[in-house]
């Protein structure tokens, strides 16, 4: 990402890269919900005043398949470093786990921690 990219371009290029047009962006936000509309997403790409609701940036960050927290993070100006997008990639695919796996990944987790403070 260019210190330079806008929202806009923010979305454009990640729709662009995954090879969607508005219209499909539209068609899989659907599958989650109330979608966000096609000419929505183009008049976000090209008015940067514009100002989306949270309910229509779910919608997009669905209807492009990335994290709702990264959308709302770009969406107020917070550009995630790489290490910061593999956080919210992990807490992503953490939040599809089943109760059980959550668990287990916990202990892991924990395990790791415990081991690392005890070594400082």
């Amino acid at each position: 990402m260019s210190p330079t990219e806008t929202f806009g371009d923010f979305i454009r290029r990640i729709r662009n890269a995954k090879g969607l047009s508005c219209k499909e962006v539209e068609k899989q936000s659907a599958r989650f919900g109330k979608p966000i509309s096609g000419s929505y997403i183009n008049r976000i790409e090209n008015e940067p005043t514009l100002r989306p609701t949270a309910n229509r940036l779910m919608a997009l960050a669905n209807g492009l398949g990335i994290p709702v927290e990264e959308l709302l993070a770009r969406a107020v100006g917070v550009a995630p470093s790489n290490d910061f997008s593999h956080e919210f990639e992990l807490l992503t695919r953490f939040k599809k786990l089943s109760a059980e796996r959550r668990a287990d990944v916990m202990k892991i987790v924990d395990m790791w921690y415990s081991e690392q403070i005890k070594s400082t």
